[in-house]
């Protein structure tokens, strides 16, 4: 069961595109005798506060001993430490846009929202104008100045662009989450026995790259005699630029990276998917899928099932995050067969250049219902949940967030490794601030790979998590400064709300079309022209207005 707690956080965390790596840890549970109660906060709310929230629960996030959405370890420490009392107004099923059409149903029909409602990146893009032309959320700022405590506050001054995602009309309307600002950046994973068996070497550039993806098509990688390997493993479905399976390394090799807003030199935004160096990119890989480094159905290929391509030894390389080497590289069937599994970093295009797809600032955001009047209690407890992303040693949550789910006692020793080990605990939690990045100290992933290993927070670390998973997030830190982020965070555009779907449509049909070879890749000139003519020209006037 070791490196479970890696797997299932991340895959919740990839069910809803919410790449943030929330550090889990806990209190042990007064209710279940499996610890003593933590003593009241000195500020303890007395009497309790009742806050009402909205609740989008995974099919994995299983409760135990008798516990409840509204009584479990979470809960417990909310209303015995804080005086805080969390009820759930809502509870939804985490698939097909569940909270998103619940807030839509809430806004047409009158109903009053919950306390505290959180939206997913992808959700506040498209319901911010409406929640705030309802009238029923609160603009926070004056929230915010009055009650946030002083580490809250500097989280924010550190990270001011998280603002963008929840500001409309000059007003900020949420209380966002904040990304490392690392954790969804790609690096390249290889078949370290594949390159072994061939007598070769990682890629330092783009055309060593190809050379290698050649040769773990064609050179029998896996020693089978059969010709049954690709080189790359590419997640084609939803775009060519997801969270997994990517191919942003390419596009980062000549210029700009598509599906995103990039900041010209004249400091204006410009849609990446329209400029020359993405058709390039796209003619060497349309080249590459001629060749058969490609899946011949990579197009159909989600984010998961190009990974799966790759961890089931039928691909020789894929892009995607660091954290992959605790899932699902650390849970695949050839690990046990004498797979190896190595993360490197992305090589140099023909110009020198590097790039690959930046992590958001914020993937998601915390929305209070106008008139709530309790947001002395909501820095109150965020301000806790701070402390332990912070690696606070006297945090409440530095050792697990529930015994007998993500650690248990064993032998006067804290364990955290055991049959049943779970994270999903931490689904019902009432806020999770996220983990701002640390500008000055070490990566924790950094210090337990070099066994440095004291605090608890280390401890739990390198009791939890592989070597693969460590060595992989400290490539990806390797190589932060070419990631290339969206520099549109915003909400949806005027003309975006009505003409984006189309235009979307068109860009990923033009792309495929060109790889797969469909079309000409003057297509792509086309493109450029019909886009702009549908919306994107005036999208493009409204984002550098907005």
């Amino acid at each position: 069961m070791k490196h479970l707690w890696i797997k299932i956080t991340l895959a919740a965390v990839a069910a809803i595109g919410v790449l943030f790596f929330f550090r889990t840890s806990g209190l042990p549970s007064e209710d279940t005798g499996k610890g003593e109660a933590p003593a009241p906060h000195a500020d303890k709310f007395d009497p309790p506060v009742v806050i009402t929230t909205a609740k989008a629960m995974h099919h994995y996030g299983k409760l135990r001993f008798g516990d409840t959405t509204e009584n479990n370890p979470i809960t417990r420490w909310a209303r015995d430490r804080l005086g805080i009392i969390q009820t759930n107004k809502w509870i939804v099923t985490d698939q097909n846009e569940a909270m998103a059409t619940r807030v839509k149903l809430a806004l047409s029909s009158g109903e009053e929202l919950p306390d505290v409602l959180f939206l997913t990146n992808h959700e506040i893009p498209e319901l911010l104008d409406d929640l705030v032309a309802s009238d029923r959320v609160m603009n926070v700022e004056d929230a915010f100045a009055k009650y946030a405590p002083p580490r809250v506050k500097e989280a924010f001054e550190q990270n001011p662009d998280v603002w963008k995602t929840v500001t409309l009309y000059g007003k900020r309307w949420g209380l966002p989450q904040i990304s490392d600002g690392k954790v969804g950046d790609p690096i390249l994973w290889i078949r370290q026995d594949w390159l072994d068996r061939l007598h070769l070497q990682a890629p330092a550039t783009l055309d060593e790259l190809e050379a290698l993806l050649d040769a773990f098509t064609n050179g029998d990688p896996d020693g089978n005699g059969k010709r049954d390997t690709v080189g790359l493993a590419l997640a084609g479905k939803n775009s060519l630029n997801s969270w997994m399976g990517d191919a942003s390394f390419l596009f980062g090799a000549y210029g700009e990276q598509p599906y995103q807003w990039n900041r010209g030199q004249d400091g204006r935004l410009t849609y990446g998917s329209i400029q020359p160096t993405v058709k390039t990119a796209l003619i060497r890989l349309a080249d590459w899928y001629r060749k058969g480094y490609l899946d011949p159905d990579f197009g159909t290929h989600d984010e998961q099932k190009a990974a799966a391509l790759f961890a089931e030894g039928r691909a020789g390389i894929v892009s995607g995050p660091g954290w992959m080497g605790g899932w699902p590289l650390g849970e695949s069937i050839p690990a046990k067969e004498g797979a190896v599994f190595k993360p490197y970093p992305y090589p140099a295009g023909p110009d020198g250049k590097i790039g690959r797809i930046g992590s958001r600032p914020s993937y998601g955001s915390y929305f209070f219902r106008k008139g709530f009047e309790r947001m002395d209690a909501v820095f109150a407890y965020w301000d806790q949940m701070l402390g332990h992303a912070l690696e606070d040693l006297d945090s409440d949550f530095a050792i697990g967030f529930g015994e007998g789910y993500d650690y248990i006692h064993k032998d006067g020793q804290v364990v955290y490794d055991f049959p049943d080990v779970t994270s999903t605990i931490s689904d019902y939690l009432l806020f999770a601030p996220g983990s701002p990045p640390n500008p000055v100290h070490e990566s924790i992933e950094s210090r337990v790979f070099r066994g440095h290993i004291q605090n608890v927070y280390e401890q739990k670390l390198a009791s939890t998590a592989s070597r693969l998973y460590l060595e992989g997030r400290i490539v990806g830190d390797m190589q932060l400064k070419y990631a290339q982020k969206n520099e549109f965070i915003g909400p949806d555009t005027p003309t975006m709300s009505t003409q984006w779907p189309l235009l979307t449509k068109l860009e990923k049909e033009t792309f495929l079309k060109i790889v797969y070879g469909k079309t000409a890749a003057d297509s792509f000139d086309e493109f450029i022209r019909l886009w702009t003519e549908y919306g994107g020209g005036q999208i493009t006037e409204e984002v550098n207005n907005q």
